[in-house]
């Protein structure tokens, strides 16, 4: 009979093995590997003091893609030529190329993928900073989120009902997922 005295007694100097399958040890792993990872990165560019865009528009392709997560320095001192940058605008927030300088100090600015230069100059006061790193893809969900968010609802609501556990807990996770995603700040403006 398990858990009789005498399965104790026989038991109590061997110690207990959990087993757990290959799969299960990977998957752990790896997003263990990826919360230490996610807390060095940003903990990282909290100390340099960058800020994170997602990027909306394909304007800057090949250089940028909508879905890239882009770091900018807003404590740069200097702009150069062809130094890709962050701007404010009517429109939004902009990134595109520095392609020229002129005399009183604003710069020509155009995106990689458009034919021609944006019409209005951008002030050094408008530049928010240049890019200093691109993470390629990092963020489609907010993409997505912004572009389709009913379609991400949809979906959202269906998995968290056909997922049988814990489907009020599902539905609230990935809810709160979707309004995170939401308010993450992004650039790329659409035309006027």
């Amino acid at each position: 009979m398990p858990g009789s005295a005498a399965e104790l007694r026989r038991c109590a100097g061997k110690p207990r093995v959990l087993r757990v399958s290959w799969d299960t040890v990977v998957i752990r792993r790896l997003l263990l590997g990826a919360a230490v990872t996610t807390v060095l990165f940003t903990v990282g560019i909290i100390g340099l003091g960058w800020k994170p865009y997602v990027v909306m528009s394909d304007s800057m392709a090949p250089a940028m893609h909508a879905g890239d997560v882009i770091l900018v320095d807003p404590q740069a001192t200097s702009l150069a030529v062809y130094e890709i940058v962050t701007y404010s605008d009517p429109r939004g927030l902009i990134t595109h190329r520095v392609v020229a300088q002129a005399e009183d100090g604003t710069f020509t600015v155009k995106g990689d993928a458009n034919q021609q230069p944006d019409t209005r100059p951008v002030e050094r006061r408008q530049v928010i900073g240049p890019v200093r790193l691109i993470l390629p893809s990092v963020g489609w969900p907010v993409v997505q989120v912004r572009t389709h968010p009913f379609k991400v609802a949809g979906v959202a609501l269906i998995l968290a009902v056909v997922w049988p556990r814990r489907r009020l807990l599902g539905v609230a996770l990935l809810g709160g997922l979707v309004a995170v995603l939401a308010l993450v700040p992004t650039t790329g403006a659409l035309p006027l």
